[in-house]
């Protein structure tokens, strides 16, 4: 039985890896597949939207978002950001267990696709899913810290977390080209991401973007092996 109660109002925590930390969604496409399915499945409507998808070879990403968009959203995804191996998503519960319902959905989609490209069989991810209860706005904090700087271990190497960045405005640049990750609405007022919503709770705790920003920036430039221990602990 999962230790985690899902209750509606709070925040948590999820990230799942690959089995063997198979890097699958180094493939663009198939991180592109991944990011798909925590739009689609982020309904009461996604079992038809995924359906139709399947039964119709022509059917574009477009024509499953209408049919989504006639069900109820299951949960707010306040940031996320996809790993070659894994991936983070921190999230407000709308309803209660609507978490559990949510992830195995895109988990399931994401690995028929997996499986299908590589003429593999069983599972993708080494467990269901591993999350934690975010209970405090400090938290809150941390974690979209962590989940937003998270691409730089793939972009420059893990050493980073030890050696600290010195030249914040490089890192800028790569975490925002990367193209899996909500911190390009964080820090671009003029760009939206349909997979997030909720972000207030988090944006409405500094007085700008340029605070946010600043307060990355900060954290990059010490320790993020710090923040991993707040995280995961």
């Amino acid at each position: 039985m999962r230790k985690v109660p899902f209750v509606s109002g709070e925040y948590y925590h999820i990230y799942s890896r690959t089995i063997f930390n198979t890097p699958e969604f180094r493939d663009n496409r198939s991180a592109e597949r991944l990011a798909q399915s925590f739009l689609i499945a982020n309904s009461t409507e996604s079992t038809r939207a995924f359906q139709f998808l399947r039964n119709h070879k022509d059917a574009t990403i477009e024509d499953a978002l209408k049919i989504v968009k006639k069900g109820e959203k299951l949960v707010d995804v306040l940031c996320y950001c996809i790993m070659p191996d894994h991936y983070h998503l921190l999230i407000k519960e709308l309803k209660d267990n609507n978490v559990p319902n949510f992830i195995r959905k895109c988990n399931i989609s994401i690995s028929k696709y997996i499986n299908i490209k590589n003429n593999r069989r069983g599972h993708l991810f080494e467990s269901s899913f591993n999350s934690k209860h975010a209970d405090t706005d400090r938290y809150l904090l941390h974690l979209s810290l962590y989940i937003h700087l998270n691409p730089l271990d793939f972009i420059s190497g893990k050493e980073w977390r030890e050696n600290k960045l010195q030249e914040w405005s490089s890192a800028k640049k790569k975490l925002l080209d990367y193209p899996w990750s909500s911190l390009k609405s964080y820090l671009d007022d003029n760009y939206e991401d349909q997979i997030i919503s909720g972000t207030e709770m988090i944006t409405d705790q500094f007085k700008d973007v340029k605070e946010y920003e600043l307060f990355l920036q900060e954290w990059s430039e010490g320790s993020l092996n710090t923040i991993k221990d707040l995280v995961f602990d």
